[in-house]
C-alpha cells in the first residue's frame, strides 16, 4: 500500500464521520456491500475519483475538501487542526499550483481588482456567512445572484472589466444546499462540480 492509497483511505472515512454515518447506513446510501466500505477506509480497495465524489456526496459533505485531502500532504492534518502555520502556508501554495485561471484570477480580483471594497472585510464577511446556517446561506447565495443579475442587465457594474463570475457556477451550488437544507442537513456536495472546472479548464485552454 503507498502513500496515497493511505490518504484516499484517511480521507474517506474522515468524510463518513463528518457525516456521522455507520459504515453499514453509508454501505447502504451508495448500493455497495459494507465489507466493500472497510477495506476503502483500510485503502485495500481500488478508488477511483467518481467513487471519491460519490463517496461525499452520499455522507452530505463538501467533496473538493476531500478530493484535495488525497492529493496534497498535510491537508488532512489541517483539517484534524494539527499542523503549524507554515505548513499551512505550504499546503496553500500547493493548493494554488492547481487552480484554474478563473480561480486564480477571482483570487487575484478579490485582493487587488478595482471593486471599491476592503479585501480583508470581504473575505471576513465571507467567512462569517460561512458560519451561519446553510439555509441562511442559501438566502444570500440567491439575493446576490438576484442582485447581480439586474446590475448585469441595466449595466450598472461598478466594475465592467473586473472578472466576472461564472453564475452556473454559483446557481448549481445553491441549488444542492437548498436541497440539502429541505432535507434539514447543513452540508452538501455538488456531484458534477468537479466536471464544471474541468470544463472551464479545458476552455481556458483552447
Amino acid at each position: 500500500m503507498n502513500e496515497y492509497d493511505l490518504q484516499v483511505a484517511k480521507a474517506l472515512e474522515m468524510a463518513r464521520a463528518k457525516a456521522g454515518l455507520s459504515q453499514e447506513k453509508l454501505a447502504k446510501r451508495l448500493g455497495i456491500s459494507k465489507p466493500t466500505v472497510a477495506s476503502r477506509e483500510r485503502g485495500t480497495s481500488p478508488v477511483t475519483l467518481a467513487d471519491i465524489i460519490n463517496w461525499c456526496v452520499a455522507c452530505g459533505v463538501p467533496a473538493k475538501r476531500y478530493t484535495d485531502a488525497c492529493i496534497h500532504p498535510g491537508l488532512l492534518e489541517y483539517l484534524e487542526d494539527d499542523i503549524t502555520t507554515e505548513e499551512k502556508r505550504q499546503i496553500l501554495h500547493a493548493v494554488v499550483d492547481e487552480m484554474s485561471n478563473y480561480e486564480v484570477d477571482g483570487w487575484l480580483y478579490l485582493y487587488y481588482g478595482d471593486h471599491g471594497s476592503d479585501p480583508l472585510g470581504v473575505l471576513t464577511e465571507v467567512l462569517a456567512n460561512l458560519h451561519t446556517m446553510l439555509a441562511n446561506r442559501v438566502a444570500v447565495c440567491s439575493t446576490i445572484g438576484t442582485n447581480y443579475e439586474l446590475d448585469h442587465a441595466n449595466h450598472r457594474d461598478p466594475d465592467p472589466n473586473g472578472i466576472q463570475p461564472h453564475m452556473p457556477i454559483m446557481y448549481q451550488a445553491r441549488d444542492c444546499g437548498q436541497k440539502a437544507a429541505l432535507q434539514g442537513v447543513d452540508a452538501y456536495s455538488v456531484k458534477n462540480m468537479e466536471d464544471t472546472r474541468d470544463a472551464k479548464k479545458k476552455n481556458e485552454t483552447l
